[in-house]
């Protein structure tokens, strides 16, 4: 339970952090964007060694979860690699993959916390 509270947080504090590089110049988006693929990079890690741990019930909305994750980090060296000129596009979809990866990752908790049918 304690893994799955701190995805959650870590999945909102990309989403953060995200929304926070998109109001800012390129320039100044840079360092966030950096500290957002460097926490993908952390919560990925932890996902893939808790992934033997993840009930049935809950295993595609995790693997969502991992695959939104997978797609930030790309995105997010994307942006780096872009350089200015087409970095404002490539910030979108690192806007819409953080949201999504942020909804995918508290479904999974909601799927794997919730009671059990019996």
């Amino acid at each position: 339970m304690d893994f799955l509270n701190k995805a959650l947080e870590q999945a909102k504090q990309l989403q953060q952090i995200t929304a926070d590089a998109m109001k800012k110049s390129y320039d100044q988006a840079q360092p966030l964007i950096e500290q957002g693929v460097k926490q993908a990079q952390d919560l990925q890690r932890s996902m893939v060694e808790q992934a033997p741990n993840v009930s049935a019930a809950a295993k595609d909305q995790y693997d969502a979860a991992l695959k939104h994750t997978d797609t930030f980090i790309a995105t997010g060296k994307t942006v780096l690699g872009a350089g200015t000129s087409a970095a404002q596009q490539h910030l979108n979809l690192l806007g819409e993959q953080a949201s999504k990866m942020a909804d995918a990752t508290r479904n999974a908790v909601h799927q794997a916390t919730a009671p059990k049918e019996q």
